[in-house]
């Protein structure tokens, strides 16, 4: 006996063995859509993940750079002052040592003229 489904027709029930083998392919063919869609959600979800991941490590890298960056400007700060004050005692011991010098010039010169001058009254 060959197995039959029941299909409503305007009221009445006909028994149609045609329409098993029929339903069963589309079963299986709406099976294999949600196969398919399940497939490319399981790969939408793990694409997300993965973006997630990278977006993570690039935050990450990012704070690690801007705690580098203030860092580098600190430490790049402290060592233009401590450069600009070097600088400074150089200059005033250059500016010292020609101060130093032409006091001593001008002390020569002013001995030399109070002794011309001297020897000149005398």
């Amino acid at each position: 006996q060959v197995p039959y489904s029941i299909m409503a027709d305007a009221g009445t029930s006909n028994l149609l063995p045609e329409d098993k083998p029929r339903s069963d392919d589309r079963v299986g063919q709406v099976q294999r859509e949600v196969d398919e869609v399940s497939g490319i959600m399981k790969d939408n979800v793990q694409a997300l993940v993965q973006q997630s991941n990278h977006l993570n490590d690039l935050n990450t890298k990012t704070e690690d750079l801007l705690s580098e960056a203030k860092n580098f400007k600190k430490t790049s700060t402290a060592l233009k002052n401590q450069l600009w004050w070097q600088d400074m005692r150089i200059q005033l011991i250059i500016g010292s040592v020609v101060g130093v010098i032409v006091l001593i010039i001008i002390v020569k010169i002013a001995s030399a003229f109070s002794s011309d001058e001297e020897e000149t009254y005398n």
